[in-house]
């Protein structure tokens, strides 16, 4: 099974939380993830990203990777980078 992968990366800033999950609710219709999986995946992306916007180092970006496949969307919040990854606008 293929999977793509997408590196989305948002201000360091709550407002932005709206972007992370529209993206992810996106990319889980394209992936066929279960309508019913999509609260539990909204959940864990603002509780990722609240994390790591009170985590207490300043912060200008927030990075993420999805990856997906048939029936599968993961996400994860990358380490922190002094420049967004190729591809993204910030």
């Amino acid at each position: 099974m293929a999977t793509d992968r997408i590196e989305l990366t948002v201000p360091a800033d709550p407002r932005y939380l709206d972007v992370a999950v529209a993206a992810m609710e996106a990319l889980a219709d394209r992936a066929g993830v279960p309508s019913e999986d999509l609260p539990a995946l909204r959940d864990a992306i603002h509780d990722a990203l609240e994390q790591r916007l009170d985590d207490r180092q300043a912060r200008e970006h927030v990075h993420l990777a999805y990856e997906i496949g048939d029936g599968f969307l993961g996400v994860r919040v990358l380490d922190d980078r002094t420049e967004p990854a190729s591809g993204t606008t910030s």
